[in-house]
């Protein structure tokens, strides 16, 4: 590969598969191991925290777990987090996105929600990190090394857990039955196989940036699920490329 970035993109498809492996019983997700059961039913609200990329895999959270939960949800960018003013519930939930696990600005969100009791929930890439430590509880990525600045299977790993705890949420709270819960899993399963099948139209992808590569301006548009993977879109094109991009809302 030329560059780390590149090779960390095709690495999607086991990264993917490393994540899910041993997320399930009997067809339906099961993270009972964290021991937080009696938290998740309980909830009041949830509040989802990060930073760039791992911000939008947090929106994408959010939708999943409104949706298929029925459980109140605020993302926030954690720099903002740390200033607000939350008028805290004992049944709220936070729950952390970081690659590294050293987010100082997650990593602050974080000790304000324990220092008001609040339970914590991170998601995160590295085993041991300061985040992981200080959490109540982890769900760890599987994405292995990523080396490339801009981050590619960490966030899509990211997005798979999400989704993962979206279904379990549902399950501890009874919003969904057994029969839709397998069948949504059952879905997750293809997800390796369609990343593979993206990374198999290589050429016409890069025929496609040859043609695009002089435009001054990007717009990605969006609704639901994918306004936030739109978000991430002008994100990557603006931090790689250096061609203006703006997310919008499709309507």
């Amino acid at each position: 590969y030329e560059h780390f970035m590149l090779k960390e993109i095709h690495e999607q498809p086991e990264a993917i598969r490393a994540t899910l492996r041993g997320t399930a019983v009997n067809g339906r997700v099961d993270f009972s191991h964290l021991g937080m059961d009696d938290v998740f039913q309980k909830i009041r609200k949830i509040f989802i925290v990060a930073c760039g990329t791992a911000y939008h895999a947090g929106l994408v959270g959010r939708v999943a777990i409104e949706k298929l939960a029925r459980v109140p949800v605020e993302t926030d960018i954690a720099s903002e987090f740390r200033y607000r003013e939350i008028l805290w519930n004992p049944d709220d939930l936070m729950i952390v996105i970081s690659q590294s696990g050293e987010t100082a600005d997650t990593k602050a969100a974080l000790q304000e929600a324990k220092r008001q009791g609040i339970k914590v929930l991170a998601v995160t890439n590295v085993v041991g990190s300061a985040i992981a430590r200080e959490a109540d509880q982890v769900i760890y990525t599987h994405a292995g090394p990523e080396i490339a600045v801009a981050s590619t299977k960490a966030y899509t790993t990211q997005l798979i857990v999400m989704y993962l705890l979206a279904l379990y949420l549902a399950d501890v709270r009874g919003t969904m039955n057994k029969q839709e819960l397998q069948h949504l899993y059952s879905d997750l399963l293809y997800t390796d196989t369609l990343a593979e099948q993206v990374l198999s139209e290589e050429g016409e992808i890069k025929a496609l940036a040859h043609k695009y590569a002089h435009v001054q301006s990007t717009f990605f548009l969006g609704r639901s699920f994918d306004y936030a993977v739109a978000m991430e879109g002008a994100l990557k094109l603006k931090e790689i490329s250096y061609i203006h991009a703006e997310a919008y809302a499709a309507g």
